[in-house]
């Protein structure tokens, strides 16, 4: 029997592989269709995303069983800790861009005067997701490094599954309906 990762258990059958098994998309690989805006650039950043995650999930093998880092030994918990901070500074960097350039397409785009709230919404929802990396980094404690790698990989799935498929994708399509150029400065 295979672990399922907390918060899976509502997924489709392609969004449970891929979200609980990362390693089976592997960077470079298409985006799986229900991922893709049909916008390169975005759709590169999400593959970013999913790598993330990947490496994410390398850190600590036993990530989804342990609740804290007692038993490891200190070496251990430093290098994990380290690797931990190293991608939560990257995630930070990466999503701070990332969401100012797809609120600047939506600034630059008629969906922003035809539907105020629809992108409003998916600010608030950036705003939410930085809010909660953040949270996680002032929560940086050795002993925790497992609990916190559990909580990012909780909002990494979250991201996934309702930040990119409700908000992103929609974004792209009703771009692309339009005739509107997704493009970033």
């Amino acid at each position: 029997m295979t672990d399922v990762q907390p918060g899976v258990e509502k997924a489709s059958d392609h969004e449970r592989v891929l979200l609980s098994s990362p390693m089976n998309w592997l960077p470079g690989a298409p985006l799986p269709a229900e991922l893709q805006t049909g916008h390169p650039a975005i759709d590169f950043e999400h593959s970013q995303l999913l790598a993330c995650m990947n490496t994410l999930r390398s850190l600590c093998q036993e990530f989804t069983t342990k609740s804290d880092c007692s038993s490891c030994e200190s070496g251990k918990r430093e290098g994990c800790e380290t690797q931990l901070v190293a991608l939560l500074g990257d995630l930070l960097a990466f999503i701070l861009e990332h969401f100012r350039s797809e609120e600047e397409v939506m600034r630059n785009s008629s969906l922003l005067i035809v539907d105020r709230d629809v992108c409003e919404a998916h600010m608030e929802d950036h705003a939410n997701i930085s809010a909660k990396v953040q949270d996680i980094i002032v929560a940086l404690e050795p002993t925790k490094t497992v609990v916190l790698l559990r909580e990012l990989d909780m909002l990494l799935q979250s991201w996934i599954r309702n930040h990119i498929m409700l908000h992103d994708v929609m974004l792209g399509r009703w771009l692309e309906s339009r005739g509107e150029a997704l493009s970033f400065s």
